[in-house]
C-alpha cells in the first residue's frame, strides 16, 4: 500500500499546476542541464547543435532568460541577425537589469549600421546601470560610428570628468577627438578639426598624430604663422629633431622669411654636416630670397590684377589667402565679399567667409552664412552641425551681453535644426533661469530630460528649479533618485560599540524593544556621545509611545551635536507629539532657514505650524490659528490644508474678501479638488454675489456632479433670477349652498436687492358679473433684523372688496424669534373695518411656529381673530408640510373677504393642512385644504371647504 500511495502522489504532483512542478524542481533541472550542454556546444563551435539544444530548453522553461540570451548570441554567431535581435530584445523586456543583453543588442545594431537603434539600447542600459564605464565607452563608440561628433565631444567631456585617471578612458576619448578631427578635416571644416585635435592634446599632450594634424592644417590653409608657432612649440620639447627643423625651414620659406630660413638651414647643417639634402637647399634658397626681395610685394601685384580683371578667380584666391596669412581678417573679408558680389553662390567663398567671421567672433553673421550654405547643400550633416554650433556660439555672445531675447532666438534656431543638441538645451535653460522665467525653464528641462533621461546635470537643475518654485516634494523626489544613484560613503563606530549596536538593532527590528534598550544604553555607558545609539534610543522610545523619554535622549544628543539637523528635526517631531507645537515650529523654522532647499525641513515646519493652528482652533483662538496657517502659506502657498483652514476661519470672521483670495488660489492650484470651489461658492453667496457664486457652483458640478452639489448650484441660480410668474386657484364650496366660490389669480413678481414687489390680478365670475381686483404687494428689507410687508388692492366691487390695504413690520430677535406689528383696512359692502395685527414666530430646527392675532374694529363692533401655523421644512427648507388652525374671521382670509361683514361676528373655527414642493429652487407647487365651521345660531352651524392650488416659476 505504501508503494501504491507513493506512485499516486507522484502522479498527482506531475499533473498539478506549474507552481507544484517548480517545487519539486524537475522541470528547472532539466532545462538547466540542457543549457549546460548548449554552452559546451557553443564553446566547441558546434552552433547548430547548440541552437537545437537551446530551443529544447526554452520549450521546457520559456522564461529561462540565460538560455534565451545564449540563443540570441548563437544567432549572432551564425549571422542570423533578425532572429538574434528578437531573442535579445525579449531578454531585455523580461529582465531590464540583464547587462549582457544590452551589450549584445548594441553590437547587433552596430554591425547592421543601425546607429540610432544602438544609441537607444545604450541609453536604456545607462539608465539601468548609471556610471558603468564599459557602457559609457560603448555610447561614445556609437556616437562616433554615427558621425555625431558634436554630441560625442560633449559626452567625452562627461567621461573624462567621471574617470579622470582611467587610462582606458583617456585612450578612447583621445581616439574620439582624433576621429572627429579627421572627419571635419576631410570636409574642409578647419576650425572644428583644429578644435578636435586640440581637445585630443588636452587629454594626451604628447599625441604625435594630433600635433602633426594641427601643423598640417595650418600649412594647408595657408596660416603659416600658426603653423610656425606650432613647430616652434614642438621644437622646444625636441630641439634636435631633423624632421621638425626641416619643416620649420619649409614654412619660413613659404612665408618668404628668408633671413630666418637661411639661419634655420645653417642650424641644420651644423647638427647634420653630412646631410646632402640640406646642402642641396642652400643655393636655391638664396636664389629665391634674392629674387623675392628684388621684386614687388605679391599682394600689390595681385591687387593690381584684380583692378584690371575683377573676375580673375586665381588672383582673388591668392589675395584672400595672403590677407588671412597676415592675420588681416577684415581685409580678407572685404575681398571675399567682393568676390561674392560676382559669384553669390560660390561655396568656397561662402565657406571662407564663414571661417573668417567665426575667427573674428562674429558668430551671428557666420551662422547666416552657414544657413545659406545649408540651403545650397540641404543634405550636408557637417553644415547642419556647423550651423548649430554657430547659433549656440551666437546665443552665448548675446547671453553675455544680457540680451536674453536675442540669445533665446539663437538657441531656438539651433534646436530647430538639432532638437537633441545638449548644449543648446542647456543654454536655453540657463537663459530662462537668468530671466527668472521658471515655467519655461522647467518646460525646457523636461524636454531635455526626454532626450537625455539620465543626465545628472539636467536632473540637478530641475531639482533646484523645483525647489525655487516651492515644489519641494517633486524636487525632493529627484534629489532622492540622484542620491540613490550616487550614494555617499558613511562610516560608523567600530569595535564593541558596533557589536552592541548591531545586537540592539536586530532586536529593535524584531520589535523586541525592552531587550534592545539595554544594548544601546551599554553603548552610551562607554561612549555617551555615540550618535547611532542616541538615535536608536530616540526612535525606540518613540515607537513605544514614550515621547517624554525620547525627548530626554534627543536633548542629550543635542548637547554633543547642537547643530545636527536630523536630531533637531526629531526633537521638533517629539515636541509636536507632546502638543508643544510652538516649540516644535521654532526648531523646524530654524532648520528651514539653515537648509532652505531641503523639502523635509520645510515639511516639518509646515506640519508643526498646521498642528499649532489646529490646536488654536480647538481652543477657540481663531486669530492665533490664522496666524499659524498664514506662516505655512508664506513658505508653501500650495498647502491645501492651510488654505482650507484659513478660508474657514476667515469666513466665520466674515472677512470674505480675504477668504475669497485663498479660495481662488486653492482652486487654481488644485483644480481637481472640489473643496475649494465649494468654499468659493459659499463665500460669494455670503457676499450675496449670486451670479459669481452660481458660476463657481456650476464648475463644482462639472468637477463633482453629486446630488448635493447639483442642488446647491440650483439654489444659487435661483438667487440670480429676478422675476417670478405665479398662478393661483382657490375653490370654495359650502354645505349650505350649491354655488361654489372660485378665484383665479395671476401674479408677476420682481426681486431686487432688498426684497420684492409684485402685481396681481384676481378674477372671480358671478351671476351679477365678473369680479376683478388688482393688487400691489411689497416686501422690503430695512436691515438684517427688520423688514416690512405692504399690500394695496382695488376692485370693481363685484365679488371682491372695493379697497383692501395692509402693512406689517417684522423684527427678528435673538434665538430665532420674530415679532410682527401691523394694520389692515378693508372696505366692503359699505362696511369699513380697521384691524390691528400682531404675531410672534419661532424656529426650532426644521419646525416653524407662528401665532397671529387680529383686533378688528368694524364700527360699532369690535372683534378678535387668531391664527396658528405650524410648518415642518424638508430638503434644505425647500419643501414643507403645513398645519393651520384659526378662531374667528381675519381680514387676511381670501375665501371669506366677500362675506367679511356678515361673518365677522360669528364664532368661526378652521383647521387646514397643505404641502408645498419646490423643484430645483425654481418652480414651486402647492396644495392646501381648509375646513371652516361657522356657528350661525345656537343650534345651527354651516361648513365651508377651501382648496387652494398654486404654481410659481422664477425666470
Amino acid at each position: 500500500m505504501l508503494r501504491v500511495f507513493k506512485y499516486l502522489l507522484l502522479a498527482a504532483v506531475l499533473c498539478s499546476s506549474g507552481a507544484k512542478a517548480q517545487l519539486f524542481g524537475k522541470k528547472k533541472k532539466d532545462a538547466e542541464a540542457i543549457y549546460a550542454e548548449a554552452v559546451a556546444a557553443t564553446k566547441a563551435q558546434q552552433y547548430a547543435k547548440a541552437i537545437q539544444l537551446s530551443k529544447e530548453a526554452l520549450a521546457i522553461q520559456p522564461d529561462f532568460t540565460d538560455q534565451q540570451l545564449l540563443l540570441g548570441r548563437l544567432y549572432m554567431l551564425t549571422q542570423q541577425t533578425d532572429l538574434a535581435r528578437i531573442h535579445i530584445k525579449a531578454v531585455i523586456t523580461k529582465a531590464p537589469k540583464y547587462r549582457d543583453a544590452y551589450l549584445y543588442a548594441i553590437n547587433i545594431e552596430m554591425a547592421e549600421r543601425k546607429y540610432d537603434e544602438a544609441e537607444c539600447f545604450v541609453d536604456d542600459a545607462l539608465y539601468n546601470f548609471p556610471g558603468d564605464r564599459e557602457l559609457m565607452l560603448k555610447k561614445l563608440g556609437v556616437l562616433d560610428a554615427a558621425e555625431k561628433f558634436y554630441r560625442g565631444s560633449s559626452f567625452a567631456t562627461e567621461l573624462t570628468d567621471r574617470f579622470r585617471e582611467d587610462t582606458t578612458v583617456q585612450k578612447a576619448v583621445t581616439g574620439h577627438y582624433l576621429l572627429a578631427g579627421q572627419h571635419f578635416l576631410q570636409r574642409g571644416n578647419y576650425n572644428l578639426a583644429r578644435s578636435s585635435y586640440e581637445s585630443a592634446l588636452s587629454v594626451t599632450p604628447d599625441n604625435a598624430e594630433a600635433k602633426d594634424a594641427i601643423t598640417g592644417m595650418y600649412i594647408r590653409s595657408g596660416n603659416y604663422p600658426r603653423a610656425l608657432e606650432q613647430i616652434n612649440t614642438l621644437l622646444t620639447g625636441n630641439p634636435g629633431s631633423y624632421d621638425l627643423m626641416m619643416r620649420r625651414l619649409g614654412i619660413l620659406q613659404e612665408m618668404h622669411q628668408y633671413t630666418e630660413a637661411l639661419d634655420q638651414l645653417q642650424q641644420i647643417l651644423k647638427r647634420y654636416p653630412g646631410d646632402a639634402r640640406a646642402r642641396s637647399l642652400e643655393t636655391p634658397l638664396r636664389m629665391e630670397a634674392a629674387a623675392y626681395y628684388s621684386g614687388q610685394d605679391p599682394f600689390l601685384l595681385y591687387e593690381s590684377i584684380l583692378e584690371k580683371e575683377p573676375g580673375n578667380r586665381e588672383a582673388l584666391n591668392k589675395i584672400i589667402g595672403l590677407s588671412m596669412a597676415r592675420g588681416a581678417y577684415r581685409e580678407a573679408l572685404a575681398w571675399i565679399n567682393r568676390g561674392l558680389r560676382l559669384h553669390p553662390d560660390d561655396e568656397r567663398l561662402l565657406g571662407l567667409k564663414m571661417d573668417v567671421l567665426e575667427s573674428d567672433r562674429k558668430f551671428t553673421e557666420a551662422a547666416l552664412v552657414a544657413e545659406r550654405l545649408r540651403r545650397l547643400n540641404p543634405g550636408s550633416a557637417d553644415l547642419r552641425n556647423r550651423f548649430t554650433s554657430l547659433k549656440v556660439a551666437s546665443g552665448r555672445y548675446y547671453l553675455a551681453q544680457q540680451q536674453y531675447d536675442l540669445a533665446l532666438a539663437e538657441f531656438e534656431h539651433a534646436l530647430q535644426t538639432d532638437p537633441a543638441d545638449s548644449t543648446a538645451l542647456d543654454m536655453t535653460i540657463n537663459t530662462y533661469m537668468l530671466q527668472r522665467d521658471s515655467a519655461k525653464a522647467l518646460a525646457t528641462l523636461n524636454k531635455a530630460l526626454s532626450v537625455y533621461p539620465g543626465n545628472a546635470r539636467f536632473l540637478l537643475k530641475k531639482s533646484s528649479l523645483l525647489a525655487d518654485l516651492g515644489r519641494y516634494d517633486e524636487a525632493g523626489e529627484i534629489a532622492a533618485d540622484l542620491l540613490s544613484r550616487y550614494p555617499a560613503d558613511e562610516r560608523y563606530a567600530s569595535g564593541l560599540a558596533e557589536l552592541r549596536l548591531t545586537a540592539g538593532r536586530i532586536l529593535m527590528q524584531a520589535e523586541e524593544y525592552d531587550l534592545a534598550r539595554p544594548w544601546f544604553r551599554q553603548v552610551l555607558a562607554v561612549q555617551p556621545d555615540n550618535p547611532d545609539a542616541l538615535n536608536y534610543l530616540i526612535n525606540l522610545e518613540s515607537a513605544v509611545q514614550q515621547p517624554d523619554t525620547a525627548l530626554l535622549y534627543a536633548d542629550q544628543a543635542l548637547q554633543y551635536y547642537p547643530d545636527d539637523k536630523e536630531l533637531l528635526l526629531k526633537k521638533s517631531g517629539l515636541l509636536s507629539t507632546l502638543q508643544r507645537h510652538d516649540e516644535a515650529a521654532a526648531i523646524a523654522s530654524e532648520l528651514m532657514q539653515r537648509y532652505p532647499f531641503t523639502a523635509r525641513y520645510r515639511n516639518a515646519w509646515t506640519e508643526a505650524l498646521l498642528a499649532a493652528g489646529a490646536a488654536h482652533q480647538r481652543n477657540n483662538e481663531p486669530d492665533s490659528a490664522l496666524a499659524a496657517f498664514r506662516q505655512v502659506l508664506a513658505i508653501n502657498h500650495r498647502d491645501s490644508l492651510a488654505l482650507l483652514q484659513s478660508i474657514n476661519i476667515l469666513s466665520v470672521k466674515q472677512a470674505y474678501d480675504s477668504a475669497l483670495i485663498y479660495a481662488d488660489l486653492g482652486a487654481r492650484l488644485y483644480p481637481a479638488n472640489p473643496a475649494f470651489l465649494q468654499r468659493r461658492a459659499a463665500i460669494l453667496e455670503s457676499r450675496k454675489d449670486y451670479a459669481a457664486a452660481t458660476l463657481a457652483a456650476d464648475s463644482l458640478v462639472k468637477l463633482s456632479p453629486s446630488a448635493a452639489n447639483t442642488e446647491y448650484a440650483d439654489f444659487l441660480r435661483s438667487k440670480t433670477l429676478k422675476n417670478q410668474f405665479g398662478l393661483y386657484y382657490l375653490h370654495t364650496s359650502y354645505d349650505y349652498s350649491d354655488n361654489p366660490y372660485n378665484i383665479a389669480t395671476i401674479e408677476y413678481r420682481r426681486f431686487f436687492k432688498r426684497g420684492s414687489y409684485a402685481a396681481k390680478l384676481n378674477y372671480a365670475g358671478r351671476r351679477q358679473g365678473t369680479g376683478l381686483m388688482g393688487e400691489a404687494e411689497l416686501y422690503y428689507t430695512h436691515s438684517k433684523s427688520l423688514y416690512s410687508y405692504a399690500l394695496a388692492s382695488y376692485s370693481n366691487e363685484i365679488v371682491f372688496p372695493r379697497i383692501r390695504l395692509a402693512y406689517s413690520i417684522f423684527k427678528t430677535f435673538p434665538h430665532d424669534i420674530e415679532g410682527e406689528l401691523g394694520v389692515r383696512y378693508l372696505d366692503a359692502d359699505s362696511s369699513q373695518a380697521i384691524s390691528g395685527v400682531t404675531s410672534i414666530a419661532k424656529t426650532f430646527r426644521d419646525f416653524y411656529v407662528n401665532l397671529r392675532a387680529y383686533f378688528i374694529s368694524d364700527d360699532p363692533d369690535f372683534y378678535t381673530s387668531f391664527n396658528f401655523t405650524l410648518r415642518h421644512y424638508m430638503n434644505r427648507q425647500q419643501d414643507y408640510i403645513a398645519f393651520t388652525a384659526g378662531l374667528g374671521t381675519s381680514p387676511d382670509d381670501r375665501s371669506r373677504l366677500i362675506q367679511f361683514p356678515k361673518l365677522a361676528g360669528l364664532l368661526t373655527r378652521s383647521v387646514g393642512a397643505g404641502y408645498q414642493k419646490t423643484l430645483k429652487y425654481r418652480t414651486t407647487l402647492g396644495i392646501f385644504g381648509t375646513w371652516i365651521n361657522q356657528k350661525v345660531s345656537d343650534t345651527e352651524f354651516q361648513n365651508q371647504y377651501d382648496i387652494f392650488l398654486s404654481v410659481q416659476r422664477k425666470f
